[in-house]
């Protein structure tokens, strides 16, 4: 299981600090955004489960944002930053919860593959296919 991680994030953690957001962006990425956000996220609190150090000192899991599409599904949003210089591949996957504990299968979560750039910060997302889910767990592996 070496070279491998798996950031096990739930609700009900820390919550993850809005200051980190953009802290240490020495970034080989270059962005423009509004200098005054319009956005209002609802930042989630998490709880983080780190198996592996090596990947944990390359990729790091910002913030969670929730929010509710078509009336009842959950949608989540995670920030990820890429901590080296160089260009750097993720895999991660989503499982989604009902609200007694029980995973619910869903055929749109599996392992997926996303290339950061150095210092590259990214957003990955889903959207539960089941109003039953009311929480869930981020996977993440090089």
């Amino acid at each position: 299981m070496k070279n491998h991680l798996r950031f096990i994030i739930t609700r009900g953690g820390l919550l993850a600090a809005l200051g980190l957001l953009f802290a240490g962006c020495a970034t080989n990425v270059n962005t423009v955004e509004r200098a005054q956000s319009q956005a209002t996220p609802s930042y989630i609190a998490d709880k983080r489960v780190i198996t592996d150090n090596t990947l944990a000192n390359t990729f790091r899991v910002v913030a969670i944002n929730q929010t509710t599409v078509s009336g009842n599904l959950l949608k989540l949003q995670a920030t990820v930053e890429n901590l080296r210089n160089s260009t750097k591949t993720l895999n991660y996957k989503f499982e989604w919860i009902d609200k007694d504990g029980m995973a619910i299968d869903s055929p749109n979560e599996t392992w997926k593959t996303m290339l950061f750039e150095g210092r590259e910060t990214k957003t990955i997302s889903t959207v539960a296919i089941n109003p039953r889910a009311v929480d869930f767990t981020l996977k993440l592996r090089e």
